[in-house]
């Protein structure tokens, strides 16, 4: 009964120490770990969703480079968050559940330039920023350190991510111009004109 309580006790207070710390962080710095935590999902579910969708070989390379980058800045994220007793997010919400639903129902071309447009330029763009800002004005200095240990990745994804953009538009293009290509619709769905009677 008594070793009982003392563990009791002994889970109690690891639980205190915990919450403790999460409150020791400013709301900015949990403010990054929630959306650092978020964004990293993101790539990495939308990036798996590539590797089975995608046609252009580029893009499925880039996304097999962003599951294996981006699972490794989690595991160092998690380890983080544990550290500072803060809880992440365990799924997506708001417009990243809504571009990820968007995803899964495209196909093919459609789903080439959703995926380059969104995940590779737009949501990176959205974390380089969210990076630069914390690995400046981070109030925790394990916090401000990885931020500004994940930056140049990042960095380097997006620049990645336009160049693979301009890639996928140039493919669309060249297609459209060929005179024998059907032409497709934003789900790269072929359109079959309406015959007259």
């Amino acid at each position: 009964m008594k070793f009982t309580r003392t563990l009791i006790g002994i889970a109690t207070g690891l639980a205190l120490a915990q919450g403790a710390a999460a409150i020791d962080l400013s709301n900015d710095d949990q403010r990054f770990l929630r959306e650092a935590g978020e964004s990293g999902m993101l790539e990495m579910q939308a990036s798996e969703l590539a590797v089975q969708k995608a046609e252009n070989p580029e893009l499925k390379r880039y996304a097999e480079m962003m599951i294996k980058d981006h699972g490794a800045v989690d595991q160092e994220l998690k380890a983080l968050a544990q550290r500072k007793g803060f809880q992440l997010p365990v799924e997506l919400e708001g417009g990243k559940l809504r571009l990820m639903e968007n995803l899964r129902q495209l196909e093919g071309a459609g789903f080439d330039e959703e995926y380059a447009d969104e995940v590779a330029v737009d949501a990176h763009e959205d974390a380089v920023e969210l990076f630069e800002d914390a690995a400046e004005d981070a109030d925790d200095d394990e916090v401000r350190a990885f931020a500004a240990k994940h930056l140049p990745a990042l960095q380097n994804h997006l620049e990645m991510g336009r160049q693979l953009e301009d890639l996928v538009d140039d493919a669309r293009r060249n297609a459209a111009s060929r005179p024998d290509a059907a032409a497709v619709g934003p789900a790269g769905e072929p359109i079959v004109p309406e015959t007259r009677r």
